[in-house]
């Protein structure tokens, strides 16, 4: 019986705790915004100018493998088509030879694709950089409590922002400032 009494008793100093710094904190305004970093990002000028270098450097690699894609589609076809007519031994040379140009290919591709991924990280960490001055710098002239993030429609793809409206949407402000510091 006496836990329950200093149980109850503390439960009311927690709670008469809790009540004051609700009441303290809603002294002031709260002021809250969401921002979609990905539509801010394929929207502004800095982040189309990033995706164009990486376009083209995607069209480069493409080119440059095209040959090889088709002399393995080549060597495919050819093995499926007349290896039932070849002999064992020429079978599996041409096989070998495949597998090893396979491989090789892949080496390749795996090159590239680090190089690309490389290249987006040079290309998007300044930008990256500058977004988040730019959140921060409209955060306290507007006295915002607290930013986040609303990227991803539906409840599905949500993490943690499950409903915000529309009106305190702050990207397109975002967009337009990350536009004015971006000079290229």
């Amino acid at each position: 019986m006496r836990f329950y009494k200093i149980l109850m008793v503390v439960c009311v100093v927690c709670s008469v705790f809790m009540f004051g710094l609700i009441k303290d904190s809603s002294a002031g305004e709260v002021k809250i915004a969401t921002i979609s970093l990905q539509d801010v990002l394929a929207q502004s000028k800095a982040g189309q100018d990033a995706q164009k270098v990486l376009e083209n450097e995607v069209q480069k690699f493409q080119n440059k493998f095209k040959k090889d894609q088709d002399d393995l589609e080549a060597l495919r076809l050819e093995i499926e088509k007349k290896g039932s007519v070849w002999s064992d031994e020429i079978r599996q040379g041409k096989e070998r030879d495949y597998q090893k140009k396979m491989r090789e290919y892949k080496l390749k591709t795996e090159d590239a694709q680090f190089e690309l991924k490389q290249l987006e990280k040079k290309e998007m960490e300044p930008i990256l950089k500058m977004l988040h001055e730019v959140i921060n710098e409209i955060g306290k002239t507007k006295d915002y409590t607290l930013i986040l993030e609303n990227t991803r429609k539906g409840l599905r793809s949500r993490i943690g922002l499950l409903y915000a409206t529309d009106e305190i949407d702050i990207s397109n402000d975002v967009r337009a400032m990350l536009d004015k510091k971006y000079k290229k």
